[in-house]
């Protein structure tokens, strides 16, 4: 049995990108063309106390918990999906594809200035955000390496609208007026 071809659009950047709110607002841009989608933040369903010792990251958790998912919203009616999470590896997207057979994965990495990102944090974090800053240096230049993503989209000063109209049009998801869904 051949698998089914999924399209899906992973979202990256390091933490403070802004990559859920570009994913929340891709979905809602995709709900209001009529087209049956789901959207799930990758690190919100691998959040889970304790962690074992051989999965700090909640990895194997997550992706199980994303095949379980997946079938719900196909179920559900859904045919396409967005993930939002930070990709540190391209080899990571082989738990998605396993996960959700037939994946067909474009990812999209937001480009934000860390100074933006660290301001972003400042304002988002309540009490201490050095977990949150320390984590985002670290992988601001980690995730400009070539290949990590398949496009790059600038998520500096513009509203989201425009950043997910960008991210749609370069992930190839959005057809003109005329075509539908």
């Amino acid at each position: 049995m051949v698998s089914p071809h999924i399209p899906v659009l992973l979202i990256t950047g390091p933490v403070g990108a802004g990559k859920t709110a570009v994913a929340t607002e891709v979905s809602a841009l995709l709900s209001a063309e009529h087209c049956p989608h789901a959207l799930v933040d990758l690190a919100v369903i691998g959040r889970c106390w304790p962690a074992p010792i051989d999965d700090a990251w909640h990895e194997i958790l997550i992706h199980r918990n994303l095949a379980c998912m997946w079938d719900n919203f196909v179920a559900a009616g859904a045919q396409r999906l967005i993930l939002c999470r930070v990709l540190q590896a391209r080899s990571l997207l082989q738990r998605v594809e396993d996960a959700i057979r037939g994946a067909d994965i474009t990812v999209v990495r937001l480009r934000t200035p860390l100074d933006l990102v660290r301001a972003r944090l400042r304002d988002r974090e309540a009490g201490d955000p050095s977990w949150f800053l320390d984590a985002a240096t670290a992988l601001h230049p980690a995730m400009e390496l070539p290949g990590l993503a398949d496009h790059g989209v600038d998520n500096t000063a513009r509203p989201v609208r425009e950043v997910a109209q960008e991210v749609l049009r370069v992930a190839g998801w959005h057809p003109p007026p005329s075509e539908g869904w």
